[in-house]
C-alpha cells in the first residue's frame, strides 16, 4: 500500500498480538484495519525506535484550541486517501483525548501518525500497568457494599426465572380523537421500512447508503458525508426490532399528526425531522461512536408533534417490563428519560435492538425539530382561525 503521507509504497506488516499492522518504514505512520486500534492501545505494537523519521505533518501550535486544530487537520485531510480502498479521510479526535488521528469515511480504517501513535500508546499505560490493580479495589468494594447493604436490608436475590425487561419505551394504542382521512403517507412509511429492510434481509448484507457507508458518522462534521445520505437514512433499518418499534410509533401516534397535517405535508415533516437529527448526529455526536441511521431521529420528531397536539391524549404503552396508561405529556417524559439512559446502553442486547444506535444528540435534535415544527404548525392555524383574526 501506498502511504498517505510519503506518497509512496512504503507500508510493512509489523506484528501486533493476533494481528498483522501496516506501518510506514519513512515516516513511522500506522494504518490500522477496522478493530486494530486495541491493539495500540493495548500496548502489543512494538516500540517505535528513535532512529525513524518523524511524520511529515506540521507541528501543532500548543496555544492552538483544541477545536481549530481538527478543523485545521480536517482540511489537510482532504489531500488524504485510504491507502486500502482510495476513499476520503477526515480528522478526528480519537476518544476525546487531544490526540489526532485520520479515518476513512468508507472502511473506518485509522491511519495514525508517527507522534499520534505514540501518543495513543502512552495514554493508555497507566490502564496498562494499573487496571488489574484498581480493577480488585473496585471488586473489593464492591463486594463490601454488598455486605453492608444486606446487613441493612437483606438478601437482595431476584426471583428465579424473573423475565428481564426490554429497555424500550413504545406506545401500544392511544385515546386520540379517529381520523377523518385514511393514513396514506403512515402506511407508505411503514412499508417503505419494511420493504427496504426485507430487501437487506433477501441480498443477504445491509443496505447501504451513498458513498458506501453503512451509517452517517458520529461527530466528523458535515464535510465529506454525502448529502443524499440524509434524505435516504430516514427509511433505512438495520434491525428487526428498531423496525417493529418504529413502526408501533408511526401506527398509534403517526396518522394522527398526519391527519393534523394532511399527507404530503407530514411525509415532509417526517423527513425534515430525519434530516435534522442526521446533522446533529454528524455535528454534535460523540466522535467516533457507532455510525447511525436516523429513522428513529425521525420518529422522535412525529412524537414531538404528537405532544404539541395532543398532550393530554392517554397512551397505553409498555416500558421496562410494565404496561401502563399515562397522558401523552408523561409518556413523552418517558421517552426522554429513556432516550437518556440508552445513550449509554451496554450488554449483549445492543446489538441486537440497536445495531445502528443514533447518539443522543441526534435522537433530541429529531424530537426537538418536530416540537418545533408543531408549535409553528398550530400558530399559523391559530392565525387562521376566526378567534385569532379578531
Amino acid at each position: 500500500m501506498r502511504c498517505p503521507f510519503c506518497k509512496t509504497s512504503t507500508f510493512r506488516r509489523v506484528v501486533a498480538g493476533e494481528h498483522e499492522i501496516d506501518r510506514c518504514t519513512a515516516c513511522g505512520a500506522l494504518w490500522l484495519d477496522y478493530g486494530e486500534i486495541r491493539e495500540l492501545a493495548e500496548g502489543k505494537l512494538p516500540p517505535v525506535t528513535e532512529g525513524d523519521t518523524p511524520p511529515s505533518l506540521p507541528e501543532i501550535p500548543s496555544a492552538e484550541k483544541p477545536g481549530a486544530v481538527l478543523s485545521r487537520l480536517r482540511r489537510e485531510a482532504a489531500s488524504l486517501v485510504c491507502p486500502r480502498c482510495a476513499a476520503a479521510l477526515t480528522a478526528i479526535d480519537f476518544q476525546m483525548t487531544g490526540i489526532h488521528v485520520f479515518r476513512c469515511s468508507s472502511c473506518e480504517g485509522i491511519l495514525a501518525p508517527k507522534t499520534s501513535a505514540a501518543g495513543i500508546s502512552g495514554r493508555f499505560r497507566f490502564l496498562r500497568e494499573h487496571g488489574a490493580k484498581y480493577a480488585a479495589l473496585g471488586e473489593t468494594l464492591a463486594r463490601k457494599e454488598k455486605r453492608r447493604m444486606e446487613s441493612r436490608y437483606g438478601p437482595a436475590a431476584p426471583p428465579a426465572g424473573m423475565p428481564v425487561p426490554l429497555p424500550v419505551v413504545v406506545p401500544l394504542a392511544d385515546d386520540a380523537p379517529p381520523v377523518r382521512l385514511f393514513p396514506i403517507a403512515t402506511i407508505i412509511l411503514i412499508g417503505l421500512a419494511a420493504a427496504l429492510y426485507c430487501l437487506g434481509q433477501f441480498r443477504g448484507s445491509q443496505l447501504t447508503l451513498p458513498g458506501g457507508i453503512t451509517g452517517l458518522p458520529s461527530g466528523t462534521g458535515l464535510d465529506g458525508v454525502p448529502k443524499a445520505s440524509f434524505l435516504i437514512a430516514p427509511f433505512l433499518q438495520h434491525g428487526l426490532l428498531p423496525l417493529a418499534m418504529g413502526s408501533l410509533f408511526l401506527f398509534i401516534l403517526g396518522d394522527n399528526v398526519e391527519d393534523r397535517m394532511g399527507s404530503i405535508g407530514y411525509f415532509l415533516f417526517y423527513l425534515f425531522c430525519g434530516i435534522c437529527a442526521g446533522a446533529a448526529h454528524v455535528i454534535w455526536g460523540k466522535v467516533g461512536g457507532t455510525p447511525a441511521l436516523t429513522s428513529s431521529g425521525a420518529v422522535a420528531g412525529v412524537l414531538g408533534a404528537y405532544l404539541v397536539f395532543f398532550p393530554d391524549v392517554s397512551i397505553r404503552m409498555y416500558g421496562m417490563g410494565r404496561i401502563l396508561t399515562l397522558p401523552a405529556y408523561l409518556f413523552g417524559c418517558a421517552w426522554v428519560v429513556a432516550t437518556f439512559f440508552l445513550a449509554w446502553r451496554t450488554g449483549p442486547l445492543t446489538g441486537i435492538l440497536f445495531p445502528s444506535a443514533l447518539s443522543l444528540a441526534g435522537d433530541l435534535a429529531g424530537f426537538g425539530s418536530g416540537v418545533a415544527g408543531a408549535v409553528i404548525l398550530r400558530m399559523f392555524e391559530d392565525a387562521g382561525s376566526p378567534r385569532g383574526q379578531e
